[in-house]
Order: C-alpha cells, then structure tokens, then sequence
C-alpha cells in the first residue's frame, strides 16, 4: 500500500472516529438538554400545572392579566425547600449575609459576628427564606430578577444603558484611566458604548452588566476601579471578580490580583473581561437570571448552592430595580416582550415566608384581663417576681413568643420604669388600641435607631432613620431614664412603630419648619415630581414623587441645573435626594407653613370625647363632606375615633363591623360624610384584583367610572384626575409592594 493509500485510509479511520464521537456526544448533549428540558415548562394562564406549590398561580396570571405579551417559564427545580434553606444558612454561615440588621434578620448562632467590610451579618434562616421565597418578588417591582440575561437582538440601546449610569463617575462620554506608570489616557468611547459592546460580545443583558458594575462599585467607584491603588496601578476589576477576604485590604489586593493576572489594565478589558467571565461563569452556565445567581439552585453545572455571584442576600432584589427603572424610562407600561424563569421548589411553605421581624418582633399594648399577671424577670416560673399585674392594668409588649422555653412560650413586656420582663404567652390578657398621649409631627436630627421598645439592652433595633426623614411622635415623657436616655415612641409613614431617643428628633412647629431650619413642603406639580440623585434632569432617579405628597427640605438652592433650582428633600419613607422646586417661586413645591396642611390643636384632640364634628384617626380623615380612608380602614376604627357615629352600607343598612366601603356613610355629631376608601372602585370595602381592572379600563377608555365617589376613590393620588399612575398605585397596593396611603 502506497503512502497515499494508507494515508487516505488513515484519514478515513479518523473520520469514522470523529463521526463516531459526535453521535455519543450529541446523544450526550441530547440527553442533558432533554433532561434539562423536562425541568423547565411554559406557563400558560389559569393552568393548573403550578396546583402542588401553593400561591404561585394567582400571581403570574395577576402579572399575565396586566402584561400579556410577557411569558413565564417555570423551573421546577425538585428540590426540598427546607433542604434548601438548610443549605443557604446552617450548612455553611456566611454564605448569605444582611447589612445594618440586627434581632431576626441575623443568625442567631453568628450573632454579631463581623463579615466581609465589619459591616455585614450572617443572615438568618427566616432572611434567607424570605428572600429566596420567589412569590414575594412575583409583582411588577420585583419580577426582574428572574429575567433571562441572556443577549436579544432589538432590546437593548446604548441610551437605555446610559440610563444605568447616569449620576455615576461611569456618567462620561470619554473614559480616562491611569496606567502602571501614573500617566492619565484617554478611551475615546463612552462607558455605555464599551458596556453595549462587552455584553453583546459576551451574549448578555447589557443591562444586567451595567447595574452589576453600579452594584459592586457605587456611584463614585472604589479602589478596584480607580488603577491607583498601592501595588497593583493601572489595573482595573469593575466586578469586582475574586473580591474575597476577611478585610477590606485583602479583598481589594485579590481583586485586583486577578485583574492583574488576566491583564485588565483598562476600564475597557477589564469591563470586556468582566463580562466574558459572567457569561462563561454563569449566565451560560444555568445561571442565568439574578436569582440564580445569587441563589444556585439549578445544578445544570453538576452543583448546587456553591456557585453564587455575592453573599449580598439581597442582591438579586436591588439589581432588579435598576433595570426595572430602565425599562420604565423606555416604556412606562412594561409591553415589551420579557421571558421570566420562575423556580418552585418542593413542600413550600403554604403562605408567603414573611419579612424578619413581622411576626414576633412588636411594639403594642396589652392589657390585663385576669384577676393577676405575674412578670418574671428571666422565661421561667422559677425566676424572680418582677411585679405582680392586676386586672385591667395596660402595659407595653415588645415580643410575642413563638417556642416553649421551660414549659411554656413567653412574651417579653415592660414596666411603666423601663424594665423588662416576661409573662406566659396567649391568657390573662388581651392586645388593646395603641396608647398614646400626643401626636406631633418632627424630623430626625441624627440617624438614630428606631427600637421595639425603649432602652438599648433587651430591645431589637427595627430601622435607623434617616437625617430628615419625618415621624409621628405619639407618646413622650413615658421613659424618661432608660439606659441613661429618654425615650420617645414613633410612628413611621408606613404604620411602622417604635422607640427612638427623644433627643435624636426635633418637633416641627405649626408654621410647618424647625428651629434649624429645614421646613415642610408639599408638592404641587399636577404630574408629580421625580427624585434624583444628584441635581440635574440625567441624574439616577430614586423614586417618583405624587401630587400632594409631603417633603422634608433640609438644604435650600442647593443646585442650580437644566433651567431649575434644586432642594435636597427627604421623603417620610427616608429616601434622600433632589427635586426641582422650579424658580425662586417655587412653582412646583410649596412651603406648608401656616396652611390647613400645618399642625394644630384640632389635630391632637381625641374625637371621641369632644364636640368636634371632623373625624380623624391613623389611615382615616374628614375632607369636606368625604371621610377619606385607607384600604384597611374598618368600622372599628372609625368607631374608636367617633364614638356614637352611626355607619350605614351602601344599601342603607346600619353596620357595626367589617369594612368601611367607598358609599358607606357616617353619621357622627349631626353631620354625615360619604365614606371614600381609596382604590376600593366598587364598593365591597376591599381593594382587590377587581378595582385594579376598573381603573384600567377607566383609563384605557374601555369603560368609564360614572359614580361620583367610585371615581374619587380611583384617584388615589387625589390630583383631580384618573391616570396610569392610579392605575399602577392600584396594582401595587393589590400585589403588596406599596401600601396606598392619605
């Protein structure tokens, strides 16, 4: 045989081989991909495929309802859910932590155990769960988490990219950098551009990669991103790829070791880098969602749990807002075609994991209904006596017991001295009214901590407030030397109680200011008004503020940009930021000062009792000939305020509990209002589903509201008129992602 003989036999053999290869291969592809394929399925509207994991239905076809050219893919991922919990917190702490928290959203076994920068805590199982429970994200703030990130062709821009940016020190239109040797260059692109490029290169989200490198490095960048730093200049890691370490030093050092060893030394490799590395590390690896790549629970790399981008619990929630306010900026209606990939797992819970902190967690009143309550001092009958409570004696509970310790479960109280006790769980008394002894508007002074109960040991902290932000003070002069402090008690725009050193706020006077300075204001613009980082119509916006809504002004002119004058603010909810007051009139917010809006002494006197025909309490209030209410106002709660008040149904018919509903009437000191429960456009006194369809197609101009206080309570906004932001108010009090408020 000549040598072309036995090399053209030779070559034969090797494609036989070849052939032979690709066929195991591809019956091996096959096989994973078939495999793969029976875990996933297409959800399809009122199926009753999703029956064995209890709640998800209603929610996707509630999302379906409202977006119809979305779609749902359902991964079931066959995995136990406390096994999973099990494996997200006990089997390895610190594989997701919390920030700032303290009391239940920390592991009880790490307890204040420092993480990552000193500022992080091992999170506790009760976190975990409720940020992993996917039906608390099925709504529309927070679906975008489970996103597929993976590249299509006509969704993205380099405009909706720089949306992500803007406010940031990626707000460019060239890109200087430092190289190795300290000289200043020069990449004559925007960082959007280089981001649009890296994403599409790598067959991702551009998106998703531009709200990554916001996440890992904030707004104004940070030593992985400057090519500064000692030792490593002219290299750059802007995701911060192999940031681990037990302090802030080693974990920038191996961050950009790695940038080092992969020879990122632009922002332009290292954002290319970067993003080859999410697409080769996870989004084409199974982990293609934020969910799943904070949570590894799709084992299509051949493991589970281990594989997660960031211990940030809450990563997958927060980076979905920031894309949820892109796509908002390019289409405030969401009608864009999105694929959502949706994991269940196996014996869920049958309700919603509630957020720490909701269920045991309390601040409320108590009052004694046996002939005697004994307070102990530890959870224990053989403990010290406290004191010993006589019937109808009223005192403060600041924890509901959930386990048996020593036989029995036990409630945490406290004494009218500050101490803290404990009595037994579920008999001998009952939950009463909150007690309060006044109501006067102030503002924080400091970022001090808001607590279940007043003093610093034995209390769990809630929240810290913000400087600025705006609390109801219902009970001072209580508590006066606990733990060295005086101690106030707060409500919260979102009905959120607690305690909080009196000296940390500062009350507003009628004239709707401070002695320091900073005043109230309304917002008056009939479209609202948007909350901006930074002053400038491109900056990052924060949030969407409603006609009539309420302000704190902490800095006067603070900016002048894009033809307006800018006040820095806070809202009651504690967001900071900026809003164009308009010119020196101040056309689009105006000072409360001495209006009907500022507090008076009406406003602090209990109707009950008095001869006052207005009608006021917490989510309820006289307007005109209207008692304006919030969604959960019930005729209890009218009654506890109007004592003697005769509430009568639509029909007629005189009712002494249940709901109140918008047409109800209430007759109270020879004076009757019109009930108008916002968002309930129907009547039934609740605010569901139906009332989101009534006010859509209101104002999709399918079918008009013709009832006079119908179409009041569907603008819930109260800004005169019905539109898509009543509309969206609707759905979100429906999907429980924003509570509508007066």
């Amino acid at each position: 045989m000549n040598i072309n003989s036995r090399l053209l036999k030779c070559i034969s053999i090797l494609l036989v081989c070849i052939l032979i290869m690709g066929i195991v291969t591809n019956i091996i592809l096959g096989n994973k991909s078939q495999a793969k394929a029976q875990n996933t399925k297409e959800y399809k509207k009122g199926s009753s495929m999703l029956d064995d994991y209890p709640g998800y239905s209603s929610l996707l076809d509630n999302l379906l309802k409202e977006h119809p050219d979305w779609s749902f893919t359902i991964l079931y991922t066959g995995l136990d859910w406390n096994t999973v919990i099990k494996n997200e917190t006990t089997v390895k702490h610190g594989r997701n932590l919390v920030q700032n928290k303290s009391g239940e959203w920390v592991c009880s076994i790490c307890g204040n155990k420092a993480y990552d920068n000193g500022s992080w805590r091992c999170a506790s199982a009760a976190t975990v769960s409720y940020y992993m429970d996917p039906r608390n994200a099925l709504n529309e703030d927070y679906i975008f988490q489970f996103e597929n990130l993976e590249w299509k062709d006509g969704t993205y821009t380099t405009s909706g990219v720089q949306k992500i940016l803007d406010g940031t020190f990626m707000d460019t239109s060239t890109i200087k950098y430092k190289t190795s040797s300290g000289a200043t260059k020069t990449i004559s692109k925007s960082y959007a551009k280089v981001i649009m490029e890296a994403a599409e290169a790598a067959g991702i989200s551009p998106y998703h990669l531009a709200s990554r490198i916001v996440q890992e490095q904030g707004s104004t960048g940070s030593s992985t991103s400057s090519g500064t730093y000692s030792g490593y200049k002219g290299y750059y890691n802007f995701l911060n790829v192999n940031a681990t370490g037990s302090s802030s030093t080693a974990i920038i050092k191996n961050a950009l070791a790695y940038a080092k060893k992969k020879g990122w030394s632009t922002p332009e490799k290292a954002i290319k880098g970067g993003a080859e590395f999410l697409a080769d590390g996870y989004i084409s690896s199974g982990q293609n969602t934020l969910y799943l790549q904070k949570f590894d629970v799709d084992d299509s790399d051949g493991s589970l749990y281990s594989h997660q981008y960031m211990q940030n619990v809450s990563a997958a929630r927060s980076e979905s807002l920031n894309i949820l306010s892109t796509y908002r900026e390019i289409d405030d209606d969401l009608d864009m075609s999105f694929n959502f990939l949706i994991p269940v797992y196996d014996n869920m819970p049958t309700s919603r994991c509630p957020m720490p902190g909701t269920q045991s967690i309390v601040t409320q009143n108590i009052q004694v209904t046996a002939s005697s309550l004994v307070v102990y001092k530890e959870r224990s009958k053989s403990s010290a006596k406290l004191k010993t409570l006589k019937k109808n004696d009223k005192i403060l509970r600041i924890e509901i017991g959930s386990d048996k310790v020593n036989g029995y479960k036990w409630d945490k109280v406290v004494l009218s001295d500050g101490t803290k006790g404990y009595v037994v769980s579920g008999s001998g008394y009952k939950k009463i009214s909150d007690i309060t002894n006044c109501n006067i508007s102030a503002i924080a002074v400091e970022p001090g901590n808001v607590r279940n109960g007043p003093g610093t040991s034995n209390t769990t902290t809630l929240l810290t407030l913000t400087v600025g932000q705006r609390v109801t003070i219902i009970e001072k002069g209580k508590y006066n030397n606990v733990d060295g402090y005086s101690w106030s008690r707060i409500k919260l725009s979102d009905g959120t109680q607690g305690y909080i050193v009196a000296r940390y706020l500062e009350e507003i006077t009628s004239s709707g200011s401070t002695s320091s300075g900073k005043d109230i204001v309304k917002v008056v613009c009939n479209g609202g008004l948007t909350l901006r980082k930074s002053p400038g119509t491109s900056s990052t916006i924060l949030g969407y503020i409603d006609k009539g809504e309420e302000l704190t002004r902490i800095e006067k002119q603070s900016s002048t940009a894009n033809g307006y004058i800018w006040d820095k603010v806070v809202s009651d909810s504690g967001k900071t930021g900026y809003v164009a007051r308009g010119d020196d009139d101040e056309v689009f917010i105006k000072p409360i000062k001495g209006s009907d809006d500022a507090i008076t002494p009406d406003d602090l006197k209990d109707n009950s009792s008095g001869s006052s025909t207005a009608i006021k309490g917490s989510g309820f209030e006289t307007s005109g000939s209207n008692l304006m209410c919030e969604p959960d106002i019930t005729v209890s709660n009218v009654k506890s305020k109007a004592s003697g008040a005769v509430i009568k149904n639509a029909s007629g018919k005189t009712v002494t509990s249940g709901n109140i509903g918008t047409g109800y009437t209430i007759t109270y000191n020879g004076k009757t209002y019109t009930a108008v429960k916002l968002g309930d456009t129907n009547g039934d006194g609740k605010v569901n589903s139906g009332d989101s369809l009534i006010v859509k197609q209101h104002v999709a101009k399918v079918k008009s509201i013709t009832n006079k206080y119908y179409s009041e309570a569907a603008d819930v906004n109260e800004d005169g008129k019905i539109n898509s932001g009543d509309s969206l108010i609707v759905k979100q009090q429906v999907a429980n992602v924003k509570d509508i408020e007066l």
